[in-house]
């Protein structure tokens, strides 16, 4: 092994070690339930979350994904990234983007037993979970569920609630016909499962991805050292 492939060996070594002890954030630990709206119907109903509290202080977003039978390990993504209704203070309202039925498509599966749920509240930059918010439903037929335990509503469901940034309430039940259609925060409707990669990275309920920051910096080292030492050995070899 000549002089530059050494080299090469031990920076690609060190630049491997330098990835290894990369922080992992950790995981948070769930500070509250859901009450799933409706408590019990179809695999057609909308279905609106409510937190049992605010997220913490330091979060700036919250998304949420479901698992259970025939959805990705991972969990599928039914409510994406977004800061819409988030509150600090008292619980708010998730929609989940896609009825049922259409989650059950996507995945080519059978609704069957039960769906955990989770609501993550996130810092936006660093995708850390500060904290958690978890239910389940549970699909006694292929298009026939009801909520689990606290998840289930106690009385008449609440009525959604006011976004500081809309007309009116956040409502994703379909506008009578003829109607101009309402349109709650796109980013609430907006299909973002994981079915690539970049999404499944983004949404990875362990959150530990490597933050991409330091491997674009790892790799700009690494290029820049190879240049340098690149040229030295040609310089070396023109040299008398």
């Amino acid at each position: 092994m000549n002089r530059l492939s050494r080299l090469v060996f031990v920076i690609t070594m060190a630049l491997g070690a330098l990835v290894v002890m990369v922080p992992v954030p950790a995981l948070a630990d769930p500070i509250g339930g859901v009450i799933i709206i409706p408590g019990s119907g179809t695999n057609l109903d909308p279905l609106r979350l409510r937190t049992s509290a605010g997220c913490p202080a330091q979060a700036t977003a919250y998304y949420a994904t479901m698992r259970g039978h025939g959805f990705p390990p991972n969990g599928q993504t039914v409510t994406s990234e977004t800061d819409a209704g988030l509150s600090h203070k008292i619980g708010f309202d998730v929609y989940v983007a896609l009825v049922m039925r259409d989650y059950a498509n996507k995945n080519h599966a059978t609704l069957a037993g039960r769906y955990d749920i989770t609501v993550y509240c996130v810092n936006g930059f660093t995708q850390n979970s500060l904290g958690e918010f978890t239910g389940s439903l549970e699909f006694t037929s292929p298009t026939a569920y009801q909520a689990l335990g606290t998840a289930m509503p106690v009385g008449p469901p609440p009525p959604p609630l006011e976004d500081p940034g809309a007309t009116g309430p956040l409502d994703p039940m379909p506008p009578p016909v003829g109607s101009a259609p309402k349109t709650a925060p796109e980013a609430d409707y907006r299909d973002t499962s994981p079915v690539g990669p970049l999404a499944s990275q983004r949404h990875d309920r362990t959150g530990q991805a490597v933050p991409w920051v330091l491997l674009v910096l790892a790799g700009a080292v690494f290029g820049a050292l190879v240049a340098v030492v690149t040229s030295r050995q040609i310089g070396k070899r023109r040299s008398p």
